[in-house]
C-alpha cells in the first residue's frame, strides 16, 4: 500500500525503459553463485532486476557492472539499494531496485548510450 501511494505522489526523475533479453547486471564483481542477473528495467537514475534467493544471498557490495550480450558496457558503478521485496506468489524470487550514486560526465554519457542501444520500450 505504501509503495502504491509513493508512486502516485512522487514522480520519477528519469524515465524507465525495459531492456533487451541479453542485458544483465553483475553485482560487485560477481554474485555469490557467480551468475549474471537479467536486468528488468533501467533509467539514468537506477535499475531493477529479479533474482532467486534471499537478501543475504545477494549481499550489496555497492558496485555493479552492466553487460549487453556478454560485452561489458559500464563497469564499477556505485549504487545503493532502494527496494528489495519478494515477488508475489513466487517462492525465493525477489525484485531489487537500485539507485546509481554519482556518475561522472563520461559515465553518464555511456549510460545514456547504453539505455538507447539496449531498451525495448518505456516502462510505466
Amino acid at each position: 500500500m505504501v509503495g502504491i501511494l509513493r508512486r502516485l505522489f512522487k514522480s520519477r526523475n528519469h524515465p524507465r525503459f525495459y531492456t533487451n533479453k541479453g542485458v544483465v547486471v553483475v553485482i560487485g564483481p560477481y554474485t555469490s553463485s557467480g551468475r549474471e542477473i537479467q536486468l528488468l528495467d533501467i533509467s539514468e537514475g537506477g535499475c531493477a532486476f529479479v533474482y532467486n534467493g534471499t537478501k543475504d544471498e545477494l549481499k550489496e557490495s555497492g558496485m555493479l557492472s552492466l553487460l549487453a550480450d556478454d560485452i561489458p558496457c559500464i563497469d564499477r558503478v556505485d549504487f545503493h539499494t532502494a527496494s528489495d521485496s519478494p515477488m508475489p506468489d513466487t517462492p525465493n524470487l525477489r525484485r531489487r531496485g537500485i539507485e546509481f550514486k554519482w556518475l561522472g560526465t563520461a559515465d553518464r554519457k555511456r549510460l545514456q548510450a547504453f539505455i538507447k542501444e539496449n531498451s525495448i520500450g518505456r516502462a510505466s
